[in-house]
């Protein structure tokens, strides 16, 4: 029996696809090898030569089952089953992309340098959509350290840097191909080639440009609060005087630093608003001496209805507004399809919250009350959906603030995940992002991504410390094109598709009757 040489492995199909993952995985937190997306499709590009439609699906659902698994890991804090469950589900967005990629591979270079990038934001929009949507780990998330690549954000979104990537890796699979074949360049090939890099010159020197750039206008002092409160500690009515004293001792911080607005994260506040007076009339009071306005994280009822809301407080510690949480957790603060499916709701036992209705701007004063800010709120996860932040800024949010409480998930990489989502959204609206988590990341995302201000103990660790930070936030009323007409990209690669689909069927009926 012959021993395997090396050659014989890289033309194995589950070392490719499984290469493939791998240099997936380490694009992003916490290894951020961003470089290696350009090139980490390529492996299951190769992989998939040749293969018939069966093979070809069941090769690129094994590579999500492999990439998904490891990057959703966290999940397993909430509910094992339910991740398990919730990944062969997203792994078929890989099977679909690669029985895709089977159709695509028929079509000449210059086409398929096209259609298979539109195949994939295809498929990442639909993920983001379905089932209420799943917009995390996205291809593009992978360059949000690459601030000159991403700046393109404010015109085609997260989706655009996905399409230019997966540009990128279909024209390295095809010299490489040609190379390894000893076949020439032809003009088409070195057209398409330049084409290539004339799109990536051009965003880059657009993006540099942009980075130039740097704020100069009015102002607020917004003070975050990270308590780092476990949930253990949290569910305990007992530990709810600690809990409070804890905010509170963070907010005479930030106070005393400044802060004409002080912000708590998703929850902070333990119990509920009014279900124990005197807990309620101490924060009140408290806020009252420190003449400092408050938004607070806090989960209210109303009738047999519960939301996820923040409440903001002037600084007489009266409630001046609030917000309810529009876009919910699947299996975090909601069971689809209960009533259908009651099987679900042994797997996950939550109760329902009910999801708000409005699109809700805050206002806030700086310390002279020379002038009206106005904000607006993404509570938890709604941060990674983009319509949700970009409907705030047409509203007319000046900034926006993200609360959260991330400590469901342990200290593993879901809060640099998460991060990565709050750096597109602010890219996408040039619009100054205030984050603040009971776990962290809290900290000031600039309006060109930029990551500063942040909660971080002696040794610079960012998650799982309590502290404060004060953030300079500014004010912006410009709109990008992104704010105006959100995804268009993403409607354009799918009407491109379709396009192509069409275009095959009339020709398989052609040549059918023919």
């Amino acid at each position: 029996m012959k021993r395997r040489t090396f050659s014989s492995m890289l033309s194995s199909s589950f070392f490719l696809y499984v290469l493939s993952a791998v240099l997936l995985i380490l694009s992003f937190p916490r290894f951020n090898f961003w470089p290696l997306a350009w090139v980490a499709l390529v492996p299951l590009m190769f992989a998939l030569d040749g293969r018939g439609r069966g093979m070809s699906f069941r090769i690129g659902y094994l590579c999500g089952i492999l990439f998904f698994g490891a990057m959703l890991l966290w999940l397993c804090f909430v509910t094992c089953l339910g991740t398990v469950l919730f990944v062969l589900y997203l792994a078929l967005y890989f099977g679909l992309f690669s029985l895709g990629y089977h159709y695509c591979s028929r079509t000449h270079f210059s086409a398929r340098l096209i259609l298979i990038p539109c195949l994939w934001v295809a498929l990442e929009y639909a993920r983001a959509q379905v089932l209420t949507g799943f917009g995390w780990v996205l291809l593009g998330h992978t360059q949000s350290s690459n601030l000159a690549m991403i700046q393109i954000a404010d015109t085609v979104g997260v989706y655009g840097i996905s399409f230019l990537i997966v540009m990128v890796n279909v024209w390295v699979k095809e010299g490489w191909s040609r190379a390894a074949e000893r076949r020439s360049y032809d003009r088409l090939f070195l057209a398409a080639s330049a084409f290539v890099i004339l799109l990536l010159a051009i965003s880059y020197v657009y993006g540099v440009f942009q980075l130039r750039k740097e704020y100069q206008g009015p102002s607020l002092r917004v003070g975050l609060a990270q308590g780092n409160i476990s949930l253990e500690k949290r569910w305990h009515p007992k530990a709810w005087p600690l809990i409070l004293k804890d905010h509170l001792d963070l907010s005479e911080r930030l106070a005393d630093q400044g802060a004409d607005l002080i912000v708590w994260p998703e929850s902070a506040y333990p119990g509920y608003p009014w279900e124990d007076p005197k807990l309620f009339e101490a924060l009140q009071d408290s806020i009252r001496q420190q003449g400092v306005a408050h938004l607070i994280g806090v989960v209210t009822k109303e009738g047999a209805d519960y939301f996820n809301a923040a409440i903001a407080f002037d600084p007489q510690g009266r409630i001046v507004d609030s917000y309810h949480k529009m876009r919910l957790v699947p299996f975090g603060e909601f069971i689809p399809l209960r009533e259908r499916l009651p099987f679900l709701s042994q797997i996950v036992p939550i109760d329902d919250f009910t999801p708000g209705q409005e699109f809700v701007v805050l206002e806030a004063l700086d310390g002279q009350k020379k002038a009206k800010y106005l904000y607006s709120v993404l509570i938890c996860f709604e941060d990674t959906v983009p319509d949700v932040a970009r409907n705030f800024v047409r509203k007319g949010a000046h900034f926006l603030v993200n609360i959260s409480n991330d400590a469901w998930f342990g200290d593993t990489r879901e809060p640099w995940l998460h991060l990565q989502n709050a750096v597109f959204r602010s890219i996408e609206n040039r619009r100054f992002l205030v984050r603040c988590g009971n776990v962290g990341i809290s900290c000031l995302v600039d309006p060109w991504g930029r990551v500063t201000s942040a909660v971080a103990d002696s040794a610079g660790k960012m998650t799982y410390v309590p502290g404060v930070s004060v953030a300079d936030v500014g004010v912006l009323r410009s709109q990008t094109l992104y704010t105006k007409f959100g995804d268009w990209f993403a409607y354009f690669c799918i009407s491109g598709i379709l396009m192509w689909i069409v275009t095959v069927i009339l020709r398989y009926q052609k040549k059918k009757n023919a």
